[in-house]
């Protein structure tokens, strides 16, 4: 895991168009797409970076959250003792990060997150700031709170704690969700992260240009999962919100945009 790596890949335009979600109004504006899964903890530390700066960018650029689930190129859940690892080293990252080991029995264990996956389609299809609220809201109850983004009574009640900041029709969320309206999309959209654009990881920004960026502003982490421990760490060198800032300003450049 490097400071910022981009790759010059560029997504073909006929899977471009199966997998957007966003409402029609919002299309006018330059769109990065965001490929990361919802509990990997790297990208909860990068959206926790990206809020603090994206005050000065609204209004200018859009996000557009795309499903990267680890299970679905792994094979697998997430190994809880491998989340341990990564959750106490970034503590030490950023110690103001709301974030802890998951603190209820490891029965309760999410083993899957496509249901939070779908909720987080389900929001996105009602525009830019629900998706916005929702995308951090799940990931906040998982990592902050110890919730269980995969249980239907919680996805409700995140949506509800959404709805009460940004505008969400509950109705139309929940009947989404239970109807599994997205759940396919979701598939495709990490069909085509791993296979079809081949990114780097969780998580990933696809530029309006089609550059990709990743492992932005984290340092270079070496975990030895088998042992559950940390072989090395390098912090990233810069300060990583401007490193997230340039990667903005790349993203209005190379969408024709006013820096």
């Amino acid at each position: 895991m490097t400071g910022i790596h981009i790759v010059n890949r560029r997504a073909s335009t006929s899977t471009n168009m199966m997998v957007m979600s966003l409402e029609a109004k919002d299309m006018a504006l330059p769109t990065i797409e965001i490929y990361s899964d919802i509990h990997c903890p790297w990208t909860y530390l990068t959206i926790y970076r990206l809020r603090k700066v994206w005050p000065a960018y609204a209004g200018r650029l859009q996000v557009a959250w795309r499903a990267l689930s680890l299970e679905y190129i792994n094979k697998r859940g997430t190994p809880k003792p491998v989340l341990d690892v990564e959750i106490d080293l970034i503590r030490q990252i950023e110690p103001e990060l709301p974030i802890q080991r998951w603190p209820r029995p490891d029965w309760q264990w999410p083993v899957t997150f496509w249901p939070a996956f779908e909720a987080l389609a389900c929001a996105q299809a009602q525009g830019h700031a629900a998706a916005f609220a929702m995308s951090w809201a799940l990931r906040h109850a998982f990592f902050a709170e110890g919730r269980c983004p995969s249980l239907r009574h919680e996805l409700l009640d995140i949506a509800r704690t959404v709805a009460g900041e940004v505008a969400l029709d509950l109705a139309r969320f929940e009947q989404d969700w239970d109807q599994g309206r997205y759940k396919g999309s979701v598939i495709v959209e990490s069909r085509r992260g791993w296979h079809e654009l081949r990114v780097a990881g969780s998580p990933t920004f696809v530029l309006p240009d089609g550059r990709q960026v990743a492992d932005l502003g984290v340092g270079e982490a070496d975990i030895d999962e088998e042992r559950g421990i940390v072989r090395s760490y390098t912090p990233y060198p810069g300060d990583p919100l401007d490193a997230i800032r340039g990667m903005l300003e790349d993203a209005l450049r190379g969408a024709g945009g006013t820096p």
